[in-house]
């Protein structure tokens, strides 16, 4: 089996010696599978050294859904550090709204409380796979890129040549964020907030 390590810094593959192994996989690693198989299933008692089990459960909360569900999404724009404070929200809003798009973002601008989490694409996040994804202000890190990856086409704005993220993506914007939003909300017919 190869897995990822350390945030997706490394692969590793592992030699599984036991007679049986539970094997879990990322959701949208592969694209959803047409029709239905006909594998046999068969229960078994597992035999569990319970002195072997290092880790308790002990309670489950669930995060509130929240108003939408950025993983059904064909079409998101996704916000991180760039947009540099809150008070720049408006101005991605705006763009959102001109697109018909869905508002998502990395890990900082939840952290920050900017937006609520289930608006968060990366590996503490969602995985998401729309046909369109803009990542503005988004530098690339492996965290975040491992909850977008799978999408149909990526489009980076971003002030660094040597963010990460140009080298997922399949158009790059080098240039300031705050140039380039207020030009594409005038180009889809949306109102240019004052911010």
């Amino acid at each position: 089996v190869t897995r990822e390590q350390y945030g997706g810094k490394v692969e590793t593959t592992i030699e599984v010696e036991e007679d049986r192994a539970a094997v879990t996989v990322r959701p949208a690693e592969w694209p959803q599978a047409e029709g239905t198989g006909d594998a046999d299933v068969s229960a078994f008692d597992a035999d569990i050294d319970e002195s072997a089990i290092q880790s308790t459960v002990t309670g489950f909360e669930e995060v509130a859904g929240g108003d939408v569900d950025i993983a059904e999404a064909e079409f998101l724009i996704s916000i991180g550090r760039g947009i540099e404070e809150e008070e720049n929200l408006p101005l991605i809003e705006a763009l959102v709204e001109a697109t018909d798009a869905t508002l998502s973002s990395s890990r900082p601008i939840v952290d920050n409380g900017w937006l609520p989490a289930n608006r968060q694409v990366g590996q503490s996040g969602k995985v998401v796979t729309p046909d369109v994804y803009i990542a503005i202000g988004i530098s690339g890190a492996v965290q975040h890129v491992a909850g977008m990856k799978g999408a149909d086409t990526i489009v980076a704005i971003n002030t660094d040549p040597n963010a990460p993220i140009y080298d997922l993506a399949d158009y790059g914007i080098e240039d300031d964020l705050f140039e380039v939003v207020p030009a594409l909300i005038e180009e889809f017919g949306g109102d240019v907030p004052d911010v």
